[in-house]
């Protein structure tokens, strides 16, 4: 697949599609450069009085190139997906049928490595590490109780406050509990794992970037499009459209998930996945502002490069743009097979 990033961010800009080659012409200073439209994998337009024309569209969409359209705050609002074709019937006949169990078994995996990237982002900080990793062991094996759960536990009086699962603590009826409460009895569940690590992860990380971003946020609160959490919202979605684009070269519908919610016009397959990804974003943010304030500008386009890192998979290294594609391809992998397959994800090192 393509991997190149393009990005649109001059005033002015006007784009058609001539013998599949993009020609970007500026009206105002009356220049021209032309792009090989097999080359790139997503567009990113976030320039004023832009104007794309119909057939250029078209093109994107035939050869699955994503178009993200951001506003004058460089925040994402729009983007093109290609209508669905479905590249494999019995691909597609697997997603109708996904069990409740097997959706379960995959989505574990999905916060394992969520968890584990997490705490690979505070390695350098020894019991928030720790503690993100036993939670990661849990999340994997969700047999562990008592001395287990104990050992796993006593690194964090917080982590403490939500386990109930010991054999020493009686279970008070489900009826008579809060919501909270009821997640705290299923410790080991994998939305319970996801809670707890964020809790405890952005605990640690959000207020450094807040102190290097000079911003007064305290907790991570998506949607607010300011600030760290803004900028965070941003890489967010590039990632996110990244994984898109990879569903919908493999056949999935992108509105059928495992775990997230299905709304309108929402992608919840694309929000389960993009999970184990979203450290990578978070580590490259960290390593952006961590020498002073930065504007949202240069975020944009630093975001944007995070796809082209060079990543491990298994014995090999790609650009994460295409570890992505394997993440997608193992997943299909487990789909087609109806069984729990160990799906593959970019790891932080």
């Amino acid at each position: 697949m393509s991997y190149h990033i393009l990005h649109l961010l001059s005033h002015n800009l006007r784009v058609r599609c001539k013998l599949d080659q993009l020609h970007i012409t500026d009206t105002e200073k009356g220049t021209e450069r032309t792009v090989p439209l097999a080359d790139v994998a997503v567009i990113v337009a976030a320039a004023q009085d832009l104007s794309v024309t119909a057939g250029a569209l078209r093109r994107m969409a035939e050869l699955n190139v994503l178009m993200l359209v951001c506003n004058e705050k460089f925040e994402p609002c729009a983007l093109t997906l290609p209508y669905y074709r479905a590249t494999n019937t019995e691909l597609l006949r697997r997603q109708i049928e996904w069990t409740p169990e097997w959706k379960e078994k995959m989505w574990r995996q999905i916060i394992t490595a969520k968890v584990r990237n997490q705490a690979a982002n505070l390695a350098h900080l020894k019991r928030a590490h720790t503690v993100l990793s036993e939670i990661a062991e849990r999340c994997a094996n969700p047999k562990l109780v008592g001395d287990d759960v104990r050992r796993l536990t006593s690194n964090s009086t917080a982590e403490q406050s939500l386990v109930t699962s010991s054999p020493t603590i009686s279970k008070p009826s489900l009826a008579s509990i809060t919501p909270s409460r009821r997640l705290g009895l299923h410790a080991n569940t994998p939305d319970a794992c996801e809670s707890r690590a964020a809790r405890h992860y952005w605990k640690h990380l959000l207020p450094r970037l807040s102190e290097w971003q000079q911003t007064d946020e305290k907790r991570r609160i998506p949607g607010t499009r300011e600030g760290v959490n803004g900028m965070l919202d941003y890489g967010y979605a590039i990632i996110r459209t990244a994984v898109l684009r990879s569903l919908a070269a493999h056949g999935f519908i992108a509105a059928i998930g495992i775990a997230h919610a299905p709304k309108a016009g929402s992608f919840a397959l694309a929000d389960d996945l993009v999970e184990p990804l979203r450290p990578w974003i978070d580590r490259e943010l960290r390593q952006f502002v961590q020498g002073g304030p930065r504007p949202m500008e240069e975020w944009m386009r630093q975001a944007v490069s995070v796809l082209q890192l060079e990543v491990a998979m298994g014995k090999t290294k790609v650009r994460l743009l295409n570890a992505i594609d394997l993440s997608v391809q193992s997943f299909a992998n487990a789909a087609l097979a109806r069984a729990p397959l160990l799906l593959k994800f970019p790891m932080l090192p």
